[in-house]
């Protein structure tokens, strides 16, 4: 029911279609969380951690400071990390095309520098480690319009070093930023920079091979101090700077990965596209559909959902992807090079909220582990056919115990196919086309914003909105994301509902549809003109769907406080825009903004 409140009563369209069974055997209180999950311990290899990143705030603003200002009368740095390490490359660098500067570089955690690198020339001197410096144009700055100017984060990047002085990117990586956290900066639009743990100093560390997030950071830590010397930071005896907020010490950045045989390609791929039918959304929009289409050749199947609890994994508050990838040129490689081989890999994909804490490392990797070693068993993989490297054991490897999901897939196959069934109920209701006009709108462009299923269907925003909100409640489609985009579910339904949507009226054509969107364009200014003409609609963007009974608000089972609620509540049918109201009693001070 559309409601909107028009000249002291509110009107209740009657064209909205009532559910009707039709006939058809769909069970409407199917919920996914019915779904029984089995699960079965299993042993299995362990997956190897690959790359893996934390952040952390250092607390390191000197009492009664203003760093920004400091900077804008040249004068030296204020005491910071960030301050200390934008003087040294000022010192040593000086211009961005100098960059990097280089320093030398050895930590306890580095493997030989002579086992990293191949010496294709055969001179027989070994590389050496090095820390190259460098910077880049950072999000915020000070100033604002004309006068803004931003400031830049530096950039500490492990490298190694031939006898040429050719800097190569070795298999063990690191890689430091730092970047101000001040109250006075500005990002580029004039907005404040937020700075969550007060002033001081940002560091973002990501690295390779590290098995613990303390780790991470200490690997970090050495960087630091070696290019800008130990009184950069204070450093405790567990290699940990005394100032970082522990609050702010988070996870950026997390995989975990087995390498395959190359004949288990295929299965792999095949298993990973059947989970991303199952659980990644059926749509896209054009800048995910771009993405798409311009990421690396070499990586073969990929898929990033928050929604894996859906398959029996755990239900964790960040997305995860997996993928099966393999390296550049792996075809011009043996094929007893391990590189030739592909790996399948779990990724943390970031979170809609607060990134996870450091303490929360050890259930974040059993996660990532669990999604490879699930889907490893799911394409027939077993300890023959993974490879060795010079991380990874293969055969080899240590066991680990995991709870794997069983029999999940079936049952949301099965699912869908419950969904499928109401689509087909949707498309054959009797009294309206409306709800298939929608559903093939969005199936037509692989996911459609109100402004394209208003404009294809012919329907008013509010008649959109209320059906797609219908939908959602249903599980047929789900909305997406600000401005909104409408997807069918997941890709499993979507490919589904175009069968049903076909079988429901297999004459319909696109000519058809636009046909009924003129239609319904017509008629609706065909009822604007009558209502201009009877006095009951005054400006041109009072406007409606087909709405042609009005109702006082007394006689509906509402309270105005209930209106007000649907109308605050960004989740509900009723928007702003679906309310009009009579101007005589409004005082003039509240009209028109």
């Amino acid at each position: 029911m559309d409601i909107s409140l028009s000249q002291g009563v509110v009107a209740v369209s009657s064209d909205v279609p009532q559910p009707t069974d039709a006939g058809l055997d769909v069970d409407l209180d199917i919920d996914l969380t019915d779904l029984p999950v089995n699960h079965e311990t299993a042993v299995a290899a362990e997956p190897v951690i690959h790359g893996a990143g934390v952040v952390g705030h250092i607390a390191d603003m000197p009492d009664d400071t203003t760093p920004s200002a400091a900077r804008d009368a040249h004068e030296r740095p204020s005491g910071t990390l960030y301050d200390v390490a934008l003087d040294y490359w000022r010192e040593n660098v000086g211009d961005p095309k100098r960059e990097p500067a280089v320093v030398p570089f050895d930590a306890d955690w580095l493997p030989p520098a002579e086992d990293a690198f191949d010496d294709e020339d055969g001179d027989g001197v070994p590389p050496e480690y090095v820390l190259a410096v460098s910077s880049s144009r950072w999000k915020a700055g000070t100033g604002r319009g004309d006068n803004y100017s931003a400031y830049y984060q530096q950039h500490l990047k492990l490298r190694l070093r031939d006898a040429d002085g050719e800097l190569h990117k070795p298999s063990t990586a690191l890689h430091v930023e730092i970047m101000p956290q001040y109250h006075d900066l500005v990002h580029r639009d004039g907005n404040e920079l937020d700075c969550p743990y007060g002033e001081g100093t940002r560091i973002r560390v990501w690295t390779t091979w590290a098995e613990c997030p303390f780790d991470i950071t200490r690997r970090g830590v050495d960087a630091l101090t070696t290019v800008y010397g130990d009184g950069a930071l204070d450093v405790q005896e567990n290699g940990l700077p005394t100032n970082l907020v522990p609050e702010s010490h988070k996870i950026s950045k997390a995989e975990a990965h087995l390498r395959v045989d190359i004949a288990k390609k295929g299965a792999l791929v095949d298993t990973i596209r059947q989970t991303t039918d199952l659980i990644a959304y059926g749509g896209t929009s054009e800048v995910e559909a771009n993405r798409t289409r311009e990421r690396e050749g070499w990586v073969e199947a990929q898929v990033v959902s928050d929604r894996w609890d859906h398959l029996g994994f755990s239900d964790v508050p960040f997305k995860t992807g997996l993928k099966l990838y393999q390296a550049n040129g792996w075809a011009k490689m043996p094929e007893d090079h391990p590189m030739h081989h592909p790996k399948i890999e779990a990724m943390f994909s970031g979170a809609d909220g607060a990134l996870p804490h450091v303490c929360d490392w050890d259930d974040l990797v059993q996660h990532l582990r669990t999604v490879v070693s699930t889907h490893a068993d799911w394409a027939g993989v077993t300890r023959d056919d993974l490879v060795d490297d010079d991380h990874f054991d293969g055969s080899l490897a240590a066991d680990y115990e995991f709870e794997m999901p069983t029999g999940r897939r079936e049952h949301l196959a099965s699912y869908y196919d419950d969904m499928a069934t109401r689509v087909t109920r949707e498309a054959l209701k009797p009294n309206s086309v409306a709800p298939y006009d929608i559903l093939r709108v969005v199936s037509r462009n692989d996911g459609a914003t109100y402004d394209t299923l208003v404009e294809q269907t012919g329907l008013a925003r509010s008649t959109v909105r209320y059906h797609v909100a219908r939908f959602e409640e249903q599980g047929i489609l789900k909305r997406l994301s600000n401005p909104v985009l409408v997807v069918f579910d997941s890709r499993a339904l979507q490919q589904q509902a175009v069968d049903a949507l076909d079988d429901a009226r297999p004459g319909d054509t696109a000519d058809d549809l636009d046909e009924r969107a003129d239609q319904r364009r017509e008629r609706r200014d065909q009822d604007d003109r009558a209502r201009r003409d009877d006095g009951t609609f005054d400006s041109e963007d009072d406007q409606d769907d087909e709405r042609s009974r009005f109702e006082y608000l007394s006689s509906l089972d509402m309270t105005p406080e209930d209106l007000f609620v649907e109308v605050s509540t960004s989740d509900g049918v009723l928007a702003p825009d679906d309310v009009r109201v009579r101007l005589d009693p409004i005082p003039k001070r509240y009209r028109f903004g």
